[in-house]
């Protein structure tokens, strides 16, 4: 009985090797976090330098998987969302290297189409993180995911895909649902950290110096923070307003010392100043 319902969620040997051709959507959250030992692990895993792990050996994942279904038709029937293409694997024509397989889709997600990635968590804050900072921390982790999953969802449907759903069972609560606005500049620069990476598979060279960009946040999203108690903060900011008059007498007299510079200098310097003229009159300041 246990072996069996462990086979499940097995991936045989064709799967496998299948999978290593492309970057899925999991895969991509690890290249976002720019995390060299988690990338080089991944690396070595696509390489065949070591051999994939068996994730139904891994309680949080086993349980992810487990309760996929319950999330999503906990959410169906509580938000009335129509969800389709569970489980559909999608390939990119455009980039070759590109792979998803979709939780689903929402087709009236606010009377438009949403990506939808249904997700397990035991809810335990990390190290110096309030309980309160789980869920942020969780939807900045599975961005990417929700951006690649879009790429290749419109990639299909040839239209776009602008809004994405993290759908996050935490520990024994109901789903939380998250909302995820697609970006497209995002989505390239995704596309390019994993172009990249895939190209190091290919030539069996370690991905090195991986530069990735925090997920963009929308206007609506952004908040309000109170910065009296961060030392930091202060120092710079006091610096900020003792230097400001001094930064408005500077840009003055700047303008009136160009202001007295005649109308066929090629430069002119005295009293430990220089202004050069370029061929398109713009006049430049320095300090001789």
């Amino acid at each position: 009985m246990s072996n069996s319902f462990f086979e499940n969620f097995s991936f045989d040997e064709k799967e496998l090797k299948e999978r290593k051709k492309y970057i899925g959507g999991s895969e991509i959250n690890i290249l976002a976090t720019g995390d060299q030992a988690s990338i080089n692990q991944l690396w070595e895993t696509k390489t065949g330098k070591v051999e994939d792990k068996d994730l139904t050996t891994i309680f949080p994942v086993m349980m992810g998987n487990v309760t996929e279904g319950l999330n999503l038709a906990w959410i169906s029937r509580k938000y009335g969302y129509n969800i389709s293409m569970h489980q559909e694997v999608l390939t990119s024509k455009k980039h070759s290297f590109m792979r998803c397989t979709l939780d689903g889709v929402i087709n009236n997600y606010d009377n438009q189409i949403a990506v939808v990635d249904a997700k397990f968590t035991l809810g335990r804050p990390m190290m110096d993180e309030s309980y309160a900072d789980v869920i942020p921390r969780l939807l900045k982790y599975y961005t990417p995911q929700l951006n690649w999953n879009a790429y290749l969802l419109s990639e299909k449907l040839g239209k776009p895909v602008e809004k994405g759903v993290l759908s996050i069972i935490r520990a024994g609560s109901e789903p939380i649902v998250e909302e995820v606005t697609i970006n497209a500049k995002y989505q390239e620069e995704l596309i390019g950290l994993a172009s990249y990476f895939h190209g190091c598979c290919q030539l069996n060279t370690i991905p090195e110096d991986i530069i990735t960009t925090e997920p963009p946040i929308p206007p609506e999203k952004r908040k309000p923070y109170d910065m009296s108690g961060n030392d930091d903060w202060k120092f710079f900011a006091q610096g900020f307003i003792q230097t400001k008059g001094a930064a408005l007498d500077n840009k003055s007299y700047e303008n009136k010392l160009k202001g007295l510079v005649p109308k066929d200098a090629l430069n002119c310097h005295g009293h430990g100043i220089n202004i050069k003229v370029s061929k398109n009159f713009r006049k430049s300041i320095e300090i001789i």
